[in-house]
């Protein structure tokens, strides 16, 4: 065989490879989501200060996603910066850091992007729900 065809192989394996670990995840995940969504049995403590699922994503999203990842859109703006500085003049080093600016403010607007059309559909179902 030659090395295109193990390649070839060895890509297809991995995608099987990663496919059923995928759906294997959601298999053995998907009772324990469903079975989250009612009250707690009697002499059981939720350790978590939410009721249901919505809520423990809200809370994952709120409390760590966005802080983070807000955190990560600063200082990829700026290690951009600083590759500006470090340029000094050179058009290659300098094109390397508009790239790095420009895709580090499109990272941070794509966050504050999901963050607002969250907030607004969340207010928007508690307008419509009783």
């Amino acid at each position: 065989m030659n090395v295109k065809k193990i390649n070839t192989i060895l890509i297809n394996f991995r995608h099987a490879y990663y496919s059923v670990l995928v759906s294997l995840l959601v298999i053995n995940t998907f009772p324990a989501l469903v079975s989250a969504q009612g009250t707690n049995p009697p002499g059981s403590m939720n350790p978590l200060t939410v009721d249901s699922f919505y809520e423990f994503i809200k809370m994952i999203l709120q409390n760590i996603v966005v802080p983070i990842g807000g955190l990560i859109a600063v200082m990829a703006i700026i290690y951009s910066g600083f590759l500006f500085v470090t340029a000094q003049g050179n058009t290659e080093q300098l094109s390397r850091a508009r790239s790095a600016f420009l895709w580090a403010v499109i990272g941070g607007l794509i966050l504050l992007g999901a963050w607002l059309l969250a907030t607004m559909i969340e207010s928007t179902i508690d307008q419509i729900t009783p």
